[in-house]
């Protein structure tokens, strides 16, 4: 029998290999001692397997740990550009004789629509890249 020599990840730390059937070999030498036998290895996952395993952990890695939002908002609060927004939002109720909250929430909104703005179109770009990847535009 023909035997292929594949290596497993941890082939070289356990002194295994894994012939084409995926059945494992110790090239350990005995020195005397009696033979263990060989027993399959745990199957390495294919690269579809592996794709989700990595897109799973990118989505779990995105979310929040656990946080303290009253600390968290504090340490904000005392940035310099949390003071910019606080004086944005007086030069902006002054300048419109509007109340400080209307101007904060103008501010807010309009922050959060040109944030929605760049999302979409970064996104769109990104689905453009992987209809395209090439470069060219449709």
């Amino acid at each position: 029998m023909n035997h292929i020599r594949h290596e497993h990840p941890f082939a070289k730390q356990m002194n295994y290999s894994t012939n084409q059937n995926g059945h494992a070999h110790n090239h350990a030498h005995n020195h005397g001692r009696a033979s263990i036998s060989a027993t399959p290895l745990i199957p390495c996952p294919s690269t579809e397997e592996l794709s989700r395993i990595f897109n799973s952990a990118i989505v779990a890695t995105r979310v929040a740990k656990e946080k303290n939002p009253a600390s968290e908002l504090h340490l904000l609060m005392e940035t310099p550009a949390f003071q910019a927004m606080m004086n944005s939002i007086r030069q902006l109720a002054r300048s419109e004789g509007i109340s400080e909250r209307e101007a904060a929430e103008l501010l807010v909104q309009t922050f959060r629509k040109v944030d929605q703005i760049w999302a979409d179109y970064i996104y769109q770009e990104g689905v453009n890249r992987l209809r395209n990847p090439n470069g060219s535009r449709d």
